[in-house]
């Protein structure tokens, strides 16, 4: 290396870096052009001056994914020299370098998730805030940073990893396995970690076998460390489990056949069909709450003097009007009856519409399907309180055939998905990202 470099590193100078690229200003690009170039930004790092370092991660910010001849990035190589405040600096300038895999594909998340000690503590809930999609991250040996805590006896680390896991619902990944097939449960029954046992219990699928055909109740028998309260909580359930074979061997599912024919996987058009079905939903609803003609703003028991007009005069000529009560709507009749259909027919396949969209992202959407069931409630309230007395009959038997169309619509996937659920759950997958190819939780 050229020895005005060293001065640069060494007095962590700025300056001097900008002058000697003034002189040649591929100086940069020369130190690259190996396949494997130990950086100027990977010496930085390691000597921890990250004035030197950050400069270069942002005049050429490719350094900072570059491996070194021994296969570490410049990241890497600030963590194993215990730099943390340059790590830091880094990643504020690109999250994603808590993704670039090193040597046995370790991470940054890796290597900090097997390290002891509160500052490294620190950083790993750190870079779990910076970048969630790094949880997902293996090693070579198909490790995920939970693995690797386990295996290293890092108590307080799986408790970092196992806190942040359950607080953005991501506890699936306690099911990942690595290549010998062991889950996070089965590693701490290797190891007798009773403590951590504990805590994945109802967390973890207790009936999943590793690639040696055994649970973790299996291999917990055998250690040392065997305790019967916590192997009492660790048989597996009465229920058999399927391989990813014979799961997509079986036959499609009710919930499965029901989605997809109603489902829309087309996402332009899935998006057309929400903004249109809204507006229409939003449109008959308002439509209900204000409909034409109004609503009589006072009570009235007087009889009716001819049954085709709303305003009459009596013997002494004084007007009259039909019997109603305030907030009764004002039209009646056929009028009111047509209204009424058209206008709850048009609710109803708006509100159909929506439900079946959101078929294809269950359980996602439920809260969707709760809304909008709360939503037809108080449109067919509205349709029955609105009614005059006169009228009120038909009222009831609009609401009945409305109520039951919508209670159709909505509640009928419930225990088709609810079946369903329970037989993803029993599928016992070595594929990483089971959930995304099932389209549920399980």
């Amino acid at each position: 290396m050229d020895p005005r470099l060293h001065q640069v590193i060494e007095h962590d100078d700025v300056d001097e870096l900008h002058r000697l690229i003034v002189e040649d200003q591929k100086f940069l690009d020369r130190v690259s052009e190996d396949p494997f170039p130990n950086t100027l930004l990977h010496i930085a790092a390691a000597a921890g001056k990250i004035q030197v370092a950050m400069e270069v991660a942002i005049l050429k910010p490719e350094f900072a994914r570059k491996l070194d001849p021994e296969g570490y990035s410049p990241i890497h190589l600030a963590l194993q020299h215990e730099h943390y405040q340059t790590a830091r600096a880094l990643i504020t300038l690109d999250p994603e370098l808590i993704q670039v895999r090193g040597r046995r594909g370790i991470t940054p998340l890796h290597y900090v998730a097997g390290k002891e000690g509160d500052n490294e503590l620190e950083l790993l809930a750190e870079f779990l805030s910076v970048c969630r999609s790094s949880i997902e991250d293996l090693t070579s040996r198909c490790e995920t940073a939970v693995h690797v805590a386990v295996k290293n006896h890092n108590l307080k680390a799986f408790k970092v990893l196992f806190g942040w896991l359950r607080r953005v619902c991501l506890t699936r990944i306690l099911n990942w396995k690595d290549q010998d097939g062991n889950t996070v449960l089965h590693i701490a029954a290797f190891e007798g970690q009773t403590e951590i046992i504990k805590l994945l219990i109802g967390y973890t699928n207790v009936n999943v076998k590793n690639f040696q055909n055994r649970t973790a109740l299996d291999i917990f028998q055998v250690n040392p460390h065997f305790d019967e309260a916590v192997a009492s909580r660790l048989h597996p359930r009465s229920t058999s489990t399927l391989s990813l074979s014979q799961y997509f061997s079986s036959e499609l599912s009710v919930f499965e056949k029901y989605s997809n024919f109603f489902g829309i996987q087309d996402e332009a058009t899935r998006n057309m069909v929400l903004v249109v079905a809204t507006l229409i939903a939003t449109a008959t609803y308002q439509a209900i709450l204000s409909p034409l003609g109004g609503y009589w703003q006072d009570d009235s028991s007087n009889p009716p003097a001819n049954s085709s007009s709303v305003i009459t005069a009596n013997s002494s000529g004084i007007a009259i009007e039909k019997p109603h009560q305030a907030g009764n709507i004002i039209i009646t009749g056929s009028q009111l009856y047509s209204f009424a259909y058209l206008n709850g027919t048009a609710f109803v396949a708006s509100i159909a519409s929506i439900a079946v969209v959101a078929i294809s992202l269950w359980p996602h959407t439920l809260i969707i399907y709760f809304s909008l069931t709360i939503l037809s409630l108080a449109y067919c309230f509205f349709l029955v309180i609105e009614f005059p007395k006169s009228d009120r009959v038909v009222g009831t038997l609009l609401y009945e055939f409305f109520g039951m169309l919508l209670g159709t619509t909505l509640a009928l996937p419930i225990p088709m998905w609810l079946r369903h659920i329970r037989v993803v759950s029993r599928v016992d997958a070595t594929w990483r990202r089971l959930s995304n190819i099932l389209g549920s939780k399980g």
